[in-house]
């Protein structure tokens, strides 16, 4: 039996397949546009619960309009199947990355991080966690940027829902059964930083259960992490939820703070470029690269074009099941792919699949009430002037306005007769009487040419324009409001200037018509946020410019970076020492302590202000180096925590060494010696025996493990030992002890006198 495919589509080949369904690269027949499309697999269609999470993740995606995100063009559903159209992403996936090469290097880690997070953080702002960040769901482009391609199992924030994700990036609250939220995202975005650093993941077990409680109670491994990324690795990952940033966009702003510190300010660009380098070695898992098509003539055939597109796929998308996508939105985002350039601000979707409570309608993804009558004509090729049919303008905010999706009206009416009466009528008699009396009749027959005489409108100007309302919100987003006032309803374009402290921010372009009245809200990302910064928004056109100012107030103080290490000399002396890094000059409070084997034996407690970048120490001396055992430094501030730790190596040193008994007979030396060492460092205890002077013999023993040692030791020898001679033994030891060696002697039994 032949495979499904989306009616409109030609497929090109098969970029990969897996239990849920498949991917396929494909051309949109009409205007040549290459995309991605994923079909969902026949068994899962005819599961309520599995087409209804893939109708979610459609209705998800439409609004999630972003460069990080992968664009989706079209959702379509009918008897025979269902498939989501995909903006193509022309790279290879984070996975086959990290299987081919391994460790990414830190920088190209970085940019990674940087790229997800952004993508991260517009489904943040709109009230939506992943649930499934994984290097599977990235894919890095040729030019090494990324993007997330799939929300399969996104929900809204504080929906209460099971626990699902893939396990060796779910966060521990969801190993525990708590719900999800944006620090959860960070937690798995982190998990494959730490693989991109280390080349492998953070958590490796395959037991399910010890995956688990690694999860929830191990210690992250950061030691396999560079050592300037260890700290933002420690946030991202901390068993707490608390403990992490808030969300996608506050993480960014310490990855961009660490990476700037530890790697300059050029960090980004030499690891976009690493990325770029690994993603060409893969040329096999690329996409084919569509061919860009030459710009149209003129917009308007172009226009039409796709507007006949977008209005046949509405016919047959209603006739088999519904649309995701109104006309409008499908010729706003092809024209965008055929001209070769992004739209400039994001495509507005309807309303899909309601929910479990609510009941479908007319903008539900799926028709409760299909119309069983297909068309058998194609609607005409020119622009309706219907109020659905019209061309979407945006504003400022970058929402398109689209009419109501066609009714099932006009779907079931179509026939060969409404698309062959109005060509036939005006090509019949097109010149006959207007070339004889060209004034006499003008609008008696239609003759398919404009009338001579036209009376010009005159051109559209504003009457009246302001800004107010700009504000600046806790994740440094800038809005305002904009009202604008017109002479006429044809299109007027402004320009729109976010700038802080009078350097632009960014620039965006405005375009406003059908009306003569506008209020559009402006909203745009700073980037970093601009706390204690004046940021100024201004609006202009030919012969206008408005504009407002807002102050924004100083921002808490942060703690951005925290770490601390230890060491201990020769001498006993143990020396700390903590870096604090904060966002602001206001105050900080910093708590550290040095301990033995756990043990608190020095501390400090001090409040940093006045400063973003601090320094201290803390001391003790002891009075004998504690040799074997561990001294570690423990650093809070900020709600965070650092620390470090070392065990003191002492070399061996002997205090005394001494033989307590010593004795010589029938050839035999014996004798206890006594050593006395200052730790249970290895020592070496060297015995010599001699007779009358000369050495008959030596031993060597090793002593280990402890401070005292008492060493029998013995010794024989062959010589013939003559009467009233002297015998002794000395013991010394390696290293010297503090007093030398010892030595014990004495006599052979005297000779007898002749009798």
């Amino acid at each position: 039996m032949t495979e499904w495919t989306a009616p409109g589509y030609t497929e090109i080949r098969q970029l990969g397949a897996g239990g849920s369904g498949r991917v396929v690269l494909a051309v949109h027949a009409e205007t040549g546009v290459k995309v991605a499309i994923k079909y969902l697999a026949d068994d899962l269609r005819r599961d309520p619960v599995a087409l209804g999470r893939f109708q979610s993740e459609a209705r998800l995606l439409t609004t999630l309009r972003d460069q990080h995100i992968a664009t989706l063009w079209e959702y379509i559903q009918e008897p025979e199947g269902a498939a989501i159209v995909m903006e193509l992403v022309n790279g290879v996936s984070l996975r086959a990355l990290l299987r081919e090469h391994g460790a990414t290097g830190p920088e190209a880690a970085l940019v990674v991080l940087k790229g997800s997070l952004l993508g991260l953080a517009r489904a943040h702002q709109a009230g939506v966690v992943h649930r499934d960040y994984k290097p599977e769901n990235v894919v890095v482009r040729e030019d090494g940027l990324s993007k997330l391609v799939d929300f399969g199992i996104a929900v809204r924030r504080g929906a209460a829902t099971r626990a699902e994700g893939t396990p060796p990036y779910m966060a521990p609250e969801l190993w525990a059964g708590a719900p999800a939220s944006p620090a959860t995202d960070v937690y798995a975005a982190t998990a494959t930083f730490f693989e991109c650093l280390a080349g492998h993941r953070p958590y490796r077990s395959t037991e399910p259960s010890v995956l688990g409680y690694q999860h929830l109670h191990a210690p992250v491994p950061v030691g396999d992490v560079p050592e300037p990324l260890r700290g933002l690795v420690m946030r991202g990952m901390a068993k707490n939820p608390a403990n992490r940033p808030p969300g996608a966009l506050s993480f960014l702003r310490e990855l961009e703070q660490a990476a700037s510190a530890a790697y300059g300010e050029d960090w980004e660009e030499r690891g976009r470029r690493r990325l770029a380098a690994l993603v060409a070695l893969l040329p096999t898992l690329l996409p084919e690269q569509p061919a860009a098509p030459a710009p149209p003539a003129t917009g308007s055939t172009l226009f039409r074009s796709v507007l006949n597109t977008a209005r046949r796929n509405a016919v047959r998308l209603t006739a088999g099941v519904a649309s995701v996508v109104v006309a409008g939105t499908v010729t706003w985002a092809v024209l965008a792919s055929r001209d070769g350039t992004p739209p400039v601000t994001p495509v507005q979707a309807v309303a899909a699949t309601p929910g479990p409570s609510e009941s479908p309608g007319a903008g539900s993804l799926v028709d409760p009430s299909p119309s069983p009558v297909e068309p058998s004509a194609e609607p005409s090729a020119e622009p309706s002037t219907e109020p659905g049919s019209a061309e979407p303008t945006s504003g400022e905010s970058g929402e398109p306005t689209a009419g109501p999706t066609p009714s099932r009206e006009p779907v079931a009416q179509p026939s060969a007769s409404p698309t062959v009466k109005p060509t036939s009528k005006p090509t019949a008699k097109p010149t006959a009487k207007p070339t004889a009396k060209p004034t006499a009749k003008p609008t008696s027959k239609p003759t398919g040419k404009p009338t001579p005489t036209v009376t010009p409108t005159p051109p559209t100007r504003i009457a009246g324009m302001g800004v107010s309302g700009l504000s600046v919100t806790e994740d440094g987003r800038a809005s305002a409001t904009l009202s604008v006032r017109t002479t006429g309803q044809a299109e007027i374009a402004l320009t729109a200037r976010f700038a802080v402290d009078g350097e632009t921010i960014l620039t965006q372009r405005v375009r406003l018509s059908g009306a003569t009245s506008y209020t559009r809200t402006l909203s745009r990302d700073l980037g970093e946020h601009p706390c204690g910064r004046r940021v100024t928004l201004t609006v202009t056109a030919p012969g206008w410019s408005r504009g407002a100012a807002y102050d924004v107030p100083r921002c808490p103080t942060r703690v951005t970076g925290l770490s601390a290490s230890v060491r201990v000399n020769a001498d006993g002396v143990a020396q700390g020492q903590v870096t604090v890094r904060a966002s602001g000059t206001d105050a900080v409070e910093l708590a550290a302590e040095l301990r033995l084997d756990g043990r608190r034996i020095a501390g400090t407690a001090d409040t940093l202000s006045g400063d973003t970048s601090y320094q201290r120490s803390l001391r003790h001396v002891f009075r004998q180096p504690p040799c074997g055992q561990v001294v570690s430094i423990v650093a809070r501030a900020g709600g965070q925590t650092a620390t470090d730790q070392v065990r003191v190596t002492c070399p061996a040193a002997v205090q005394a060494v001494a033989i307590q008994r010593a004795a010589f007979g029938d050839g035999v030396f014996s004798a206890l010696v006594r050593v006395t060492a200052e730790n249970a460092q290895p020592v070496r205890l060297r015995v010599s025996y001699l007779l009358d002077g000369q050495v008959v013999n030596t031993g060597e023993y090793t002593l280990s493990g402890e401070t005292v040692y008492q060493q029998q030791v013995r010794s024989s020898t062959s010589l013939k030992v003559t009467c009233g001679g002297k015998w002794a033994i000395t013991a010394s030891t390696v290293p010297q002890a503090a007093g030398g060696s010892d030595t014990a002697s004495g006599a052979t039994p005297p000779c007898q006198q002749p009798g």
